[in-house]
């Protein structure tokens, strides 16, 4: 079996400076400025907050918040090295998903200074989940373009077309749906799809069909214009969280109502752990029923054969890029640093490429 994973490049490749970082976080930046319509679905106070994480940079190379990240002290480490020789020059010098890193340890270290004080809700978990939220919106704002992203596939010239459809799959990282345009079969998005609502916003997903219906008890609303806002695309800040965060809606699925009532009332809310039982006694009735969770991840970890990879960093992607002697790798890489990076990753036996060479061939 062949497949082919493509990223971000891919929309760089064919969208140009447009789909660079800094460009995506300071389009997003100013279209949650500009349309206060999107403020029913985003609160602007992010905007301010944004800034403040920009500034905190600096300390946490210089090492404030290291007693705080006993749980991260490899991305902790990997975010130093990347930044402590780079010019934080503004909002967009850092990297998109860096931004999530960020702010899970700037709440953090507060909730540990704060703890015992008034001042110790401002940083609770939850208010940093709502945080997270809001942030991740004003990446996806960025992203989407407002629809100009999902019309990449028109520049797609026919090679390039005629080189995706030779693969028995086809799988990516990108929401986007260009591929889903020109592939004659089904793409697989691990990381969420724009046209997938998240199953808190669907209010006919099974999640909404318990005793808490989510989607009517908190009032949430899809207005039409910004309801890629809350789909599947997944963002977090590293690879490894992404799949711990997938693994877990998929085990809500494999769980038993003998499993859940083994777990100590003082270990979990009584009122998720009944719950989770309404769910298993539904689920037991009709098997159909399941939590919402990326099945394209899913497949592409388990996936064995040759695989392509294309418009991936090695540096950021790392749940992606890992050794697997079940699989043929070739990877089509952009940078010496990529090169380097993936020569440490993947098996000896891979095939590196630059990515110029294929464009070369495709883009005819």
């Amino acid at each position: 079996m062949k497949a082919v994973i493509f990223g971000n490049g891919l929309n760089i490749k064919f969208g140009g400076k447009d789909y660079l970082n800094y460009k995506i976080l300071r389009r997003g930046f100013n279209l949650l400025q500009q349309e206060r319509r999107s403020h029913e679905v985003v609160p602007p106070v992010i905007l301010q907050f944004s800034h403040v994480m920009c500034k905190e940079v600096p300390k946490i190379i210089e090492g404030m918040y290291d007693s705080t990240t006993d749980d991260l002290e490899d991305e902790l480490k990997r975010f130093k090295k990347k930044y402590e020789s780079q010019r934080i020059s503004d909002f967009g010098s850092i990297g998109m998903e860096d931004y999530f890193f960020l702010l899970h340890i700037i709440f953090q270290y507060n909730r540990a200074q704060y703890k015992g004080t008034d001042e110790e809700e401002i940083f609770s978990l939850q208010i940093e989940k709502e945080a997270t939220e809001c942030f991740k919106d004003l990446c996806l704002m960025g992203i989407y373009n407002n629809n100009k992203i999902n019309m990449l596939y028109k520049k797609y010239p026919p090679e390039f077309i005629k080189f995706v459809n030779q693969f028995d799959h086809v799988f990516t990282t990108n929401y986007d749906l260009n591929l889903d345009n020109i592939y004659s079969g089904k793409v697989q998005h691990i990381h969420g799809q724009f046209d997938v609502l998240d199953q808190l916003y669907d209010p006919k997903s099974f999640r909404n069909s318990l005793g808490d219906d989510q989607f009517n008890k908190n009032h949430l609303v899809n207005p039409e214009k910004y309801k890629y806002l809350h789909s599947t695309a997944l963002m977090c800040y590293s690879g490894k969280q992404k799949i711990e965060q997938s693994l877990a809606k998929k085990n809500l699925n494999l769980i038993t109502i003998g499993d859940i009532e083994k777990v100590p009332d003082s270990m979990v809310n009584p009122i998720a752990k009944q719950l989770a039982i309404e769910a298993k006694k539904k689920q037991l009735e009709d098997t159909s029923l399941q939590f919402q969770y990326l099945k394209a991840l899913d497949n592409y970890n388990n996936f064995t054969g040759e695989l392509t990879i294309i418009g991936l960093s090695a540096n950021n992607d790392n749940h992606i890029f890992r050794k697997n002697s079940d699989i043929a790798y070739t990877y089509y890489y952009f940078s010496d640093e990529d090169l380097a990076i993936a020569k440490d990753v993947l098996p000896n036996s891979a095939v590196f490429e630059p990515v110029k060479n294929l464009w070369d061939r495709v883009h005819k």
